[in-house]
């Protein structure tokens, strides 16, 4: 994997990946890398063996995933989503002796059949069929990839090691000991605007007007007779939980499934009703 070049804060990490691989790098006798090299926007930092299966464990890979690992390096990440989970895995790697490395490592594993690495650019090559992402390229770089990544389809799993995306919280943390931090973030499903809503308790239709930043939602919810009470709630990927009155006074909390401009679900303690929501105004 990669990490960004000249930043004080990648010292212990450096002297980390120097104490637990040798200088000459995950190799062969054709190339041999050297932890810390310089590439095109980030220097070479191996992902540590301990880190892997923790990485492709928090994004939750099965089978039926599609993986793209991003500044792939000598393709360990790819690798090990096809071996240990028979996902199918893609690794881009702007460095071509690195990727040829990638690719050469992938037949020794016996994965070429699901394992793909290519040579290029992550800011030019399309990643938009991923269902899971993996990312060791410094916070700077995870924030310009950002937007691309929350245009993604809604769901897409998404895992950093050490470094975060800036004004995007994650959904996840995990601290090993001494380890790398993990960060994971599940992308949301669009839902701001104006929804129309049925099959509350209240009866009638109400006017649902929510405000997005990444996962997190707030807006009114306004009934029949006009009184609008607060809302608030957080998405998981599709799945919206929000709840309905002011902080501290919940009058109602509403599981919903958000598909483009429709929404389904239920109210909290009363399973049997089923609450439909469809957009109206974005």
């Amino acid at each position: 994997m990669n990490a960004p070049p000249r930043r004080a804060a990648l010292a212990s990490l450096l002297a980390a990946a120097l104490a637990a691989c040798s200088t000459g790098g995950a190799g062969d006798d054709t190339f041999r890398p050297l932890v810390g090299q310089a590439g095109k926007d980030v220097m070479w930092v191996p992902t540590l063996d301990g880190l892997v299966m923790p990485m492709l464990e928090l994004a939750g890979v099965r089978a039926d995933d599609v993986v793209y690992d991003l500044g792939s390096g000598d393709g360990k990440i790819p690798i090990w989503a096809a071996r240990k989970f028979g996902a199918r895995a893609v690794g881009i790697e702007y460095d071509a002796k690195l990727s040829a490395l990638a690719q050469r490592n992938a037949e020794r594993a016996g994965v070429t059949d699901r394992v793909k690495m290519i040579h290029g650019d992550i800011f030019k090559e399309d990643f938009s069929s991923a269902t899971v992402l993996t990312l060791y390229l410094g916070e700077a770089l995870n924030e310009k990839l950002r937007p691309t990544i929350l245009s993604m389809k809604p769901g897409t799993r998404v895992v950093s090691n050490s470094f975060g995306m800036g004004t995007w919280e994650p959904d996840r943390t995990v601290r090993l000991p001494e380890q790398n931090p993990l960060f994971l973030w599940i992308v949301p499903e669009r839902v701001g605007g104006t929804w129309m809503v049925e099959g509350l308790p209240e009866g009638g239709a109400a006017t649902l007007r929510l405000e997005q930043s990444n996962q997190v939602v707030r807006g009114t919810l306004a009934g029949a007779d006009g009184r609008a009470l607060p809302v608030r709630g957080r998405l998981d990927g599709v799945r919206l939980a929000l709840d309905v009155g002011p902080e501290g006074a919940v009058a109602r909390r509403l599981a919903l499934e958000a598909r483009d401009d429709a929404m389904r679900g239920t109210v909290a303690g009363d399973a049997a009703r089923t609450v439909t929501a469809r957009r109206t105004a974005r």
